[in-house]
């Protein structure tokens, strides 16, 4: 972590496998990853884009940045809109930083405002603010989306979190068994919350700047922060190759305040079978507040057949449903399979979920085919309440939403 007088500080971590080669990231040391992003590796592995293709986008791209650093006009770190050294989601924090942001686009890259539903977003965890903020800053500049949040990153970004430091990913697998060819982490302290990272990150990162790598003898190491949120961490594994996150955050851990983490992967092979957020669901919960952009994953293809008896109806209503606090993190929503599946086998569960009552919107999709279900939501704010309705679904289609329940995330 970088000492300065502002009140933000950054810092950024990359790791470049061999391309072509075998991937052994438990012998390599914090120190050793904790790199400076020379212009041979940003080129190399953070190119997303060519140049040619670069210009004709919206937006600056890697390998390309803004030429200068921009402080954030508004500045929401000093103008008492964002509370002083604590996380702060508030509506006028918010409000503040997104201005700033739409500032920076405008002044930096020509850019139009950022889309964003503020209270929409509000109802997420910091992490997934953290992936849904990236994801708009990279759909903005038409680039491909990142995939998913997985629960592997998630821990790993939260320890980075809670150390104050860059992410450090020590396996070369994810979970399910895709290979991990390349990653890159960011970490900001003192940001006030997911937006303000994502402003320094993106458009305070160059000279006289929070990134204290960055100075006037080492300007590989300037808007590094940027390149692992715009990059893309390694294609040559064809279709197979997609891009995961995992995303941390402590109330008040640095000493500037809070502390917030991003880690992004760049994988060859399975689905991470951990996958707990994708981008899909995002926008289903920005109400379309997320632009127009979708990302699709390629894998092997497989002939199922499925078979519905005549005569079948959806599943019925299910039974006992309950929503209690974790007791270690989150919400978890259990329930029983309805009495009747319809004359089709169950497959699955839609869960839906809210902020408030009665305002339900598809969440996500649990695999059970036993009698009885349960699911943790660890994506939800502590201290907050979540409203959830469930429904079976078989062959024919979605039986009828549950009973609304309720509960405080821990």
């Amino acid at each position: 972590m970088w000492r300065r007088t502002s009140k933000a500080v950054v810092g950024v971590a990359l790791f470049l496998a061999a391309l072509g080669g075998s991937v052994a990231l438990t012998s390599v040391s914090a120190a050793a990853v904790r790199v400076k992003i020379s212009p041979a590796a940003a080129s190399r592995v953070l190119g997303g884009e060519s140049e040619s293709q670069a210009a004709a986008s919206s937006g600056i791209v890697p390998p390309q940045n803004p030429s200068e650093s921009l402080a954030p006009n508004p500045n929401f770190t000093d103008d008492r809109s964002c509370a002083a050294k604590a996380l702060d989601d508030s509506v006028t924090c918010n409000t503040d930083v997104v201005k700033a942001i739409d500032n920076g686009r405008s002044v930096l890259e020509t850019m139009g405002a950022l889309s964003l539903n503020l209270s929409a977003f509000d109802t997420m965890t910091v992490p997934e603010q953290i992936f849904v903020i990236a994801n708009l800053e990279r759909s903005d500049r038409g680039l491909t989306p990142i995939a998913g949040l997985t629960t592997q990153l998630d821990n790993v970004a939260q320890t980075g979190a809670a150390n104050n430091t860059d992410p450090i990913l020590s396996s070369s697998t994810l979970t399910g068994g895709a290979t991990v060819r390349s990653w890159g982490s960011v970490w900001a302290g003192g940001t006030s919350n997911a937006l303000g990272s994502d402003y320094y990150w993106m458009y305070d990162d160059g000279l006289d700047s929070a990134n204290g790598s960055c100075t006037s003898s080492t300007p590989s190491s300037c808007w590094g922060h940027r390149d692992v949120l715009l990059g893309t961490f390694d294609s040559s594994c064809g279709q197979s190759a997609e891009q995961y996150m995992g995303a941390g955050d402590t109330a008040s851990g640095s000493s500037y305040g809070p502390s917030l983490t991003g880690i992004v992967v760049g994988a060859c092979g399975q689905i991470p079978s951990d996958v707990v957020f994708t981008w899909a669901q995002a926008e289903q919960v920005l109400g379309g507040g997320g632009g127009t952009t979708t990302t699709t994953t390629t894998t092997t293809t497989t002939t199922t057949t499925t078979t519905t008896t005549p005569g079948a109806t959806v599943p019925g209503a299910l039974r006992d449903v309950t929503a209690t606090s974790s007791t270690t993190k989150g919400v978890v929503v259990s329930w029983e399979a309805p009495l009747s599946d319809g004359g089709a086998a169950i497959t699955g569960y839609r869960v839906f979920r809210a902020r408030s009552a009665g305002s339900e919107k598809l969440y996500t999709t649990v695999s059970c085919t036993s009698s009885t279900c349960t699911y943790t939501n660890k994506h939800a704010r502590s201290q907050k309440m979540y409203f959830y309705t469930v429904a079976a679904v078989n062959t024919v289609g979605t039986g009828p939403e549950s009973r609304e329940v309720s509960a405080v995330a821990r």
